[in-house]
């Protein structure tokens, strides 16, 4: 279900797996970690046990895009698809609109 506009859920932080983020940009799972380790993108690292063999990052969205450089403008598109599926109630899970 999309978020309704001005709660808490409309609000907040869309956070991404590195799996989301490798397939968003045509990547592997592992790019995206290298990019972490470097300190390419923003990230987060969840709790975990002290044994955990690999961390478990979430990525903010907005943070992943407004550090891509280019000319082509990847948020406004995928706003884009956002709206459009809102408009034909496609999405059911719908992440909140890119700012």
């Amino acid at each position: 279900m999309p978020p309704i506009p001005g709660t808490q859920a409309d609000t907040q932080p869309r956070l991404v797996t590195v799996t989301e983020v490798a397939r968003l940009l045509a990547v592997s799972d592992e790019t995206v970690r290298k990019w972490i380790a470097r300190e390419i993108i923003p990230y987060i690292v969840l709790p975990h046990a002290t044994d955990a063999k690999r961390n478990e990052y979430r990525i903010p969205l907005q943070g992943l895009l407004t550090c891509l450089s280019g000319n082509y403008d990847l948020s406004r598109d995928l706003n884009a698809i956002h709206e459009a599926a809102q408009d034909v109630d496609v999405l059911t899970d719908a992440p909140p609109r890119v700012r």
